[in-house]
């Protein structure tokens, strides 16, 4: 079987989605696109549509669905136009943006999506929330996890701190709103036979293996 073109990292806040998607990418050579940080690029523009998604991050809600497909399709066009594979971490978030996305998809001949859902209890979240460091202040943020990547983020002009929607009550929101959006698309992929289950609250490299064990399935040439 070919691994296929699209990959989906789902899971709730704080599960790891967007380290997982950076490794997965970094692996299997192919382009990593984080929804959150499309979102919060946005945000920082002084328009309409940056005001209104600046609202809804710094709240804890999701965006619309359309809006939310919107910014997805626009962002990885040029990809899908060099038949680029993608990973994605933060999308879809509801089921009919995951309607809107899959089909733009099949339609590009990217066939359907791969999803890896990382399972983990709401206080390791919760916890993990508390406590995750982010490199801030430039287009495409990014966890800080140590040192290193704390210096990178100095590097690039950013400034390591913690997110809005990171802080205890904007957690609880964003939980809230992951259980009555998101895990039903979840459900969908599951019904659809698309979906792989993974242990998210194991460390980050046994996660990682995990993972590659489900994707090693398939064929696809590896980055050298």
């Amino acid at each position: 079987m070919i691994l296929p073109k699209v990959l989906y990292v789902m899971g709730m806040p704080g599960a790891g989605k967007g380290t997982q998607a950076e490794m997965i990418a970094e692996t299997v050579g192919y382009m990593q696109f984080s929804t959150g940080n499309a979102f919060r690029t946005i945000s920082r523009q002084d328009t309409d549509l940056g005001r209104r998604v600046k609202e809804t991050i710094d709240n804890g809600f999701l965006a619309p669905p359309e809006m939310a497909a919107e910014v997805v399709i626009a962002a990885v066009q040029e990809f899908v136009s060099h038949d680029t594979g993608l990973v994605f971490d933060g999308t879809p978030r509801t089921v009919r943006e995951s309607e809107i996305v899959d089909q733009f998809f099949l339609d590009h001949g990217y066939g359907r999506p791969l999803v890896l859902y990382l399972e983990v209890s709401k206080e390791i979240m919760m916890e993990r929330s508390s406590k995750r460091l982010y490199c801030m202040d430039i287009a495409d943020g990014f966890p800080v996890l140590d040192d290193k990547d704390a210096a990178l983020c100095a590097s690039r002009g950013g400034r390591v701190g913690r997110r809005p929607d990171d802080e205890p009550e904007k957690f609880l929101t964003r939980y809230n709103e992951f259980m009555k959006h998101t895990y039903p698309v979840v459900e969908r992929y599951r019904k659809e036979s698309i979906l792989h289950v993974i242990d998210g609250s194991q460390d980050r490299h046994v996660v990682h293996e995990a993972i590659m064990g489900i994707i090693g399935q398939y064929d696809y040439e590896k980055k050298s």
